[in-house]
């Protein structure tokens, strides 16, 4: 049992003290740079569109009877971005989050913690500066209790800076040997996979498709490097709700932060445009229909609070669980959480 492990192990015990430590730090920085802490509803009507991703539905039910499918959040995105539309410029959130369908054990659990802020007149590439700051502070000798080279998993990692920031492009370039210019449609993207003796099968989308070349050429390497990696400017086919460049509109305003190989963050230049977001929107339902996933009706709250006036914003998602991994040492995610799906449900 979980909690006998926590009475008797020393290790476990100072894992979760030090993980309020983390929170309360990470707390202390957005009081102290503006930010207001608020809280997002858990229990939605209208679930997460992504295809890839597996929700947990439930029931409501009214006092009378009445009947109301419902949804876990995936993510507390929706809710801050209504908040925003609402005049709180610089906002922030720790969110119970919920996805189904995925490992019980590594750096996966079914329930997990995200901090997720968003602040108005920013952009994609003033958020990496502001992790930065925000690593500062948490991954310093006074929080953590080490030095700025920590060590995960046998790996050392510099949180000196400036940390590396690299392109979706460039590492493509570098780590699987190709112009990702090249292959921005489907029928290169196919040609290229096939070529390279992947196994393609029947349904496989472009980014499927994108996925068998980056985790097995592009990811592996940027795990090895010594500092932290901002992965930035994705193809648009993953632009999610990321603003397009107007530079270069084949790339999006987004970025992901990776740590020792895990995966800690995933930021946007926020979409603003109502209308197209109606249209991802709408694109998206009809993907799962063509993949056989559960139908579900996108956000049109949403798309109204858009519509009403979003600020130029930006807006970013942090892992904490696996945050707190990394500055603990931690090769599992249950030597930093006091309860997982693992134990709670497996006999």
């Amino acid at each position: 049992m979980r909690w006998q492990e926590l009475k008797n192990n020393p290790i476990a015990k100072e894992n979760l003290r030090l993980r309020g430590e983390i929170l309360k730090s990470i707390r202390e920085f957005f009081w102290q740079n503006g930010f207001l802490e608020v809280e997002t509803p858990l229990l939605v009507k209208d679930g997460n569109l992504e295809p890839n991703l597996e929700l947990f539905k439930t029931e409501l039910k009214e006092i009378d009877g009445t009947k109301h499918s419902a949804y876990l959040i995936t993510s507390p995105e929706y809710g801050l971005k209504k908040l925003l539309a609402a005049g709180f410029p610089k906002i922030f959130q720790f969110g119970k989050c919920f996805r189904n369908g995925e490992p019980w054990a590594g750096a996966h659990n079914p329930e997990f913690t995200m901090l997720e802020w968003y602040e108005a007149g920013e952009s994609y590439l003033g958020l990496m500066d502001r992790v930065e700051e925000l690593f500062k502070v948490i991954a310093s000798p006074e929080v953590a209790k080490q030095s700025r080279i920590f060590e995960y998993q046998g790996q050392k990692i510099d949180f000196s800076l400036p940390w590396f920031r690299l392109t979706m492009r460039e590492a493509w370039q570098k780590h699987a040997g190709v112009d990702l210019n090249d292959f921005l449609t489907y029928d290169t993207m196919f040609a290229l996979v096939k070529e390279k003796k992947y196994t393609i099968s029947a349904g496989d989308t472009w980014d499927d498709l994108f996925f068998k070349i980056f985790l097995s050429e592009v990811e592996p390497k940027i795990a090895t490097l010594s500092q932290p990696v901002f992965l930035y400017n994705y193809p648009v086919q993953m632009a999610a709700l990321a603003r397009v460049k107007k530079d270069d509109p084949r790339y999006a305003e987004r970025f992901e932060l990776y740590i020792g190989g895990l995966e800690i963050a995933n930021a946007y230049s926020e979409l603003i445009d109502w209308q197209e977001q109606e249209k991802r929107f709408q694109n998206d339902v009809l993907l799962r229909q063509k993949l056989g996933k559960e139908t579900i009706d996108y956000d049109r709250d949403l798309v109204a609070a858009l519509k009403s006036g979003l600020p130029e914003c930006a807006g970013i998602s942090i892992g904490v669980d696996r945050l707190v991994m990394i500055l603990t040492n931690s090769k599992k995610i249950e030597e930093i959480m006091p309860f997982t799906a693992s134990e709670l449900f497996k006999k």
